[in-house]
């Protein structure tokens, strides 16, 4: 079976690294809940959601040394940006998930949805 450039970037991944980048996935994809506006795709080698309206570039994950980085390219329009998101600039933020600690599951999940509603809030 041959994978996708998508699931490949995992596999490339150092161990804890790996492990925390398929749980961020795996949450990022329970979160979309099979939305057939967003599809997985594969942005500037790394995994990315893409929605199908305008300015379609949702979130991405990069992985660290010694976390993982979620990142949000409309990360600076969400409602919990500064209390959650690192990052100055227009628009891209991140969350970084330590390899070291709880994962912040509830977290992806609300940044996740609001990010789906964001794009959808488009209306293209």
């Amino acid at each position: 079976m041959c994978s996708s450039a998508f699931d490949r970037y995992f596999d490339e991944l150092d161990e804890a690294e790996r492990r925390v980048a398929l749980a961020v996935r795996d949450t990022v994809r329970e979160s979309i809940a099979g939305n057939p506006r967003i599809s997985e795709s594969t942005k500037w080698n790394y995994p990315a959601w893409v929605h199908t309206g305008k300015r379609g570039n949702m979130c991405s994950i990069m992985g660290a040394n010694g976390y993982v980085r979620l990142q949000f390219f409309r990360g600076a329009e969400l409602s919990e940006a500064e209390s959650r998101l690192e990052g100055t600039g227009k628009g891209m933020r991140h969350l970084k998930v330590w390899c070291d600690r709880e994962f912040p599951g509830e977290a992806i999940r609300s940044l996740v949805s609001d990010a789906v509603s964001l794009h959808g809030s488009q209306g293209t």
